[in-house]
């Protein structure tokens, strides 16, 4: 297993794992496993949690876009950015989230939207792309959106990636399940 850092963070859903499972799976492979620090989060609406799994079943990239009713620059977007032809047309080729934040504070505190908008372009795995905190227009918005599909449909499958050891394959399951309500830090160290 290559690691290109020494500290990262894991989103697992701890009904499926534990802390113990990763870290024994991390030690299998020679490295040093410990964890850093843990915190609990509310439990994410059905809604997003409905919408995360489209993304990843279809895999197609998700437009996570934390909005408020009192947001200028987002009623903005929304009257200017998201009605606009070809931004639909793009659209229609992802998984929008939106989120309000006065609906679900939770939410909007656990992935630290703290200013609007907040506009995420995230892969079908939950990786960000992209993150934009002030009104995006239509050109540069689709330009961004067009940028995060070429890059997904580049990804190739997992069906088609190089056949992982034994451990790895065991912490890319573990890692890959739905992401629940805990973040894990772990600090690894080769042994």
């Amino acid at each position: 297993m290559d690691l290109e850092s020494d500290e990262f963070v894991v989103n697992y859903d701890a009904s499926q794992a534990t802390e113990a499972d990763l870290i024994a799976i991390i030690k299998q492979e020679g490295f040093t496993a410990g964890v850093a620090a843990t915190a609990q989060f509310a439990e994410e609406p059905e809604f997003f949690r409905e919408a995360l799994a489209k993304a990843r079943n279809e895999n197609k990239p998700i437009v996570l876009d934390f909005t408020a009713s009192w947001c200028v620059p987002c009623q903005r977007m929304l009257r200017e950015t998201f009605p606009d032809d070809k931004v639909a047309r793009l659209l229609e080729r992802c998984v929008l989230i939106k989120v309000d934040t006065d609906e679900h504070p939770a939410l909007a505190n656990k992935y630290g939207a703290v200013g609007l908008p907040d506009v995420r372009l995230l892969s079908p795995e939950g990786e960000e792309f992209r993150r934009f905190r002030d009104f995006q227009g239509p050109d540069a918005f689709a330009e961004s959106l067009d940028d995060v599909l070429a890059e997904v449909a580049s990804k190739k499958s997992g069906d088609e990636l190089i056949a992982l050891s034994d451990g790895e394959s065991k912490l890319k399951e573990v890692f890959n399940r739905d992401v629940g309500n805990v973040r894990l830090i772990l600090v690894l160290s080769p042994t």
